[in-house]
C-alpha cells in the first residue's frame, strides 16, 4: 500500500476514477473512501516581477526573516515540530510534480514517490494534500 492510499484510502488507478474518490471545496481535499479532510492550501506561480513587488511590501512591516541551510534527511526536518510553518526550498522538477524517471507522467499517480528517495519526492509526500491536489486537480 502506497503513502497515497494509506493517506487517503484510495487506490490509484486512473486520474478520472482518483478525482472520483475526492470532493473540493476551496482548499480542502475530501476524501469519499476513508472520509478524511486534508489542507491542500493554495497554489500561487508568481512571476519574478510579483516576488519583488512582495518583498518590498513585507519589508515596511519590520519583520525580518531566518534563513539557514541545513544539510539532513528532509523527512526528519518536515517531522520536527520547531520547523512548524518553515518553508523548506530543495531541488524539485519545473512541472510542481516528482517525475522519477523520463517515461513517468502525471498520469502514473503520486504513490510511486515514495520509492525515490531524493528530496523532491520526501517534500511532496510531507505536503501530501498539495501533491495530490496539484496532480489531480
Amino acid at each position: 500500500m502506497s503513502w497515497f492510499e494509506t493517506l487517503t484510502g484510495v487506490r490509484e488507478s486512473s486520474p478520472p476514477v482518483v478525482r472520483e474518490c475526492f470532493t473540493l471545496h476551496s482548499n480542502t481535499l475530501t476524501s469519499k473512501i476513508n472520509g478524511k479532510t486534508f489542507h491542500c492550501g493554495r497554489l500561487e506561480t508568481p512571476t519574478l516581477a510579483e516576488l519583488r513587488h512582495q518583498a518590498n511590501i513585507d519589508k515596511s512591516v519590520g519583520q525580518r526573516i531566518k534563513l539557514r541551510e541545513v544539510i539532513g534527511d528532509i523527512q526528519v526536518l518536515h517531522a520536527d515540530i520547531e520547523n512548524s510553518n518553515s518553508l523548506f526550498q530543495v531541488a524539485s522538477q519545473f512541472n510542481l510534480l516528482e517525475m522519477v524517471s523520463p517515461q513517468v507522467t502525471p498520469e502514473n499517480g503520486v504513490g510511486i514517490y515514495e520509492n525515490d528517495f531524493t528530496q523532491g519526492p520526501a517534500c511532496a509526500i510531507a505536503c501530501g494534500a498539495g501533491t495530490i491536489y496539484r496532480n489531480y486537480f
